[in-house]
């Protein structure tokens, strides 16, 4: 087939005027084109694109609105199935801002922790999560709006990535390669665990929550390892680094979930329990220190549910069966009260 006679099938096929034989060597003519060598994207971009082109394709309205003509429709398609960057810019330019944007580089900034054999980044443009896997089997939920950089191949010793934005690690355990998450400033070191990190440009706080397992969090000081400002964080933990003031503080997460499941509901129901094994169950389900001020509480006894609440909703109903109240330092619960109620 020559080049007018490709033209002229192409023109018939936008026209809807071709046979099925001929509708078939379209086909064939993209899916070759989406099988190109020179850049193959993965499987979902290929999906995606594959739908979104062929919309195109058939939608002649679509066509008008951009002003695109079916030569320049033709030539767009073999820019970009082939090209990672020629899709990342057709897809900018042509379609609304609905679906994730995925760009590929293959020289790296000197500023980046990466090694010079290149590293893709990507930026959720989607207005819900993106999952992406990487090589190592770590799954990453980036939020919208957020862009993560990441090497095509991890080296021997560690596996580096930058997050600018907020997203949800899980990462894949690996005792001999640390895995370290850059966010400006900050350094979060883990061997595997899940958390996440909440790091915006325009934000005065970077923020690490951690979900599961020991996250290493300090700052970005490129020229000495030495007394470098960080903290261990543990599950049900955070910690904010305010970007001014240089100055990290630890506490805990808005809503704490439980870290170690009671093997039965009834562990977590009580009769005339005394004050002290009630808080003690509530610290080993959630990890989390609860310590009792006032000696005068330790000889209050309760009794209740506590299954199916959350811990804040725990401690209250707590406290105001025994006339306490309860106070968040860091990490740390304190209860306190003048004692016992009585009849």
């Amino acid at each position: 087939m020559n080049q007018y006679d490709f033209d002229q099938l192409l023109k018939k096929y936008l026209a809807g005027h071709c046979s099925p034989e001929e509708e078939e060597q379209v086909l064939k003519w993209s899916a070759h084109v989406l099988n190109d060598e020179r850049e193959p994207l993965n499987t979902v971009e290929q999906k995606e694109t594959r739908k979104r082109l062929w919309k195109q394709l058939n939608t002649s309205a679509l066509a008008k609105k951009y002003r695109i003509g079916w030569r320049q429709l033709a030539l767009a398609a073999v820019v970009v199935l082939v090209s990672g960057l020629g899709y990342f810019f057709y897809r900018s330019a042509t379609i609304p801002s609905s679906t994730p944007t995925v760009v590929r580089s293959s020289s790296e900034p000197a500023t980046k922790p990466f090694e010079p054999s290149g590293y893709v980044v990507t930026k959720n443009t989607s207005s819900s999560p993106l999952d992406v896997t990487l090589e190592d089997g770590t799954v990453i939920s980036l939020k919208r709006n957020s862009i993560l950089s990441y090497p095509r191949h991890f080296d021997a010793k560690t596996r580096k990535v930058m997050l600018e934005g907020g997203a949800f690690f899980s990462v894949k355990r690996d005792v001999t390669r640390p895995f370290l998450v850059y966010t400006g400033e900050l350094v979060t070191q883990v061997l595997g665990t899940s958390f996440t990190i909440e790091s915006y440009r325009n934000a005065k706080t970077i923020e690490v929550q951690v979900v599961s397992g020991r996250v290493s969090v300090y700052e970005n000081q490129r020229q000495s390892h030495q007394n470098r400002n960080g903290m261990i964080l543990n599950p049900n933990q955070k910690i904010t680094f305010d970007k001014t003031a240089k100055k990290l503080v630890a506490g805990l997460v808005a809503a704490p979930l439980i870290i170690e499941q009671p093997r039965e509901k009834s562990e977590l129901v009580f009769e005339e329990m005394p004050l002290p094994r009630v808080l003690e169950a509530l610290q080993k389900a959630y990890q989390i220190e609860i310590i009792v001020e006032t000696p005068a509480l330790e000889t209050c006894v309760f009794t209740g549910n506590l299954n199916d609440l959350p811990l804040h909703t725990q401690l209250l109903f707590i406290c105001k069966s025994v006339n306490a109240s309860y106070e968040l330092r860091g990490t740390t619960f304190f209860v306190r009260g003048d004692g016992c109620l009585t009849n």
